[in-house]
This record gives C-alpha cells, sequence and structure tokens, in this order.
C-alpha cells in the first residue's frame, strides 16, 4: 500500500481500517483477473518441481510426460 505502487494499481485504492481489509480479503476470495495479472495457480507449473522434491520409484518420462497432457487439459466445470 506504499509508494511506489504498481503500475496496474489504481491511484484512487485507499486504506480505511476493516472496511478495506475485508474488500481486499473478498477480492481474493471472488474476484477474477485478466490474464498475467493477480495470482495464476496452475497444477502443471507445480510437476516437475514435485518430481525433483519426491524423486518417485519408477517413474518414467513418459509417465511424466501423460501427467502433465492430464492437467493441461482444460476441465470440465461439475
Amino acid at each position: 500500500m506504499r509508494a511506489p505502487r504498481g503500475p496496474d494499481v489504481s491511484p484512487d485504492l485507499r486504506w480505511f481500517p476493516v472496511v478495506t481489509m475485508l474488500q481486499l480479503a473478498a477480492d481474493m476470495a471472488f474476484g477474477s483477473a485478466p490474464p498475467g495479472f493477480g495470482h495464476e495457480f496452475a497444477p502443471a507449473d507445480y510437476i516437475d518441481a514435485w518430481v525433483a522434491l519426491t524423486e518417485p520409484e519408477g517413474w518414467t518420462e513418459a509417465d511424466l510426460e501423460r501427467l502433465r497432457r492430464l492437467f493441461r487439459q482444460p476441465q470440465a466445470a461439475d
């Protein structure tokens, strides 16, 4: 909230104790942002890190590619 703010932060954003905190919390929980802004959590981005960390026994490159492909597919809405 201190200067300098990011280029995509409105200069009209003001801090009002409790009110702004609740608004920001609601925005983080329910808001959406255009691609490239905010936090984007994609499970496919973590596969290689988890493999390096856990070193699963018996996994081949073909197994990993099949897992990557599974997570790259768009998920159907329930």
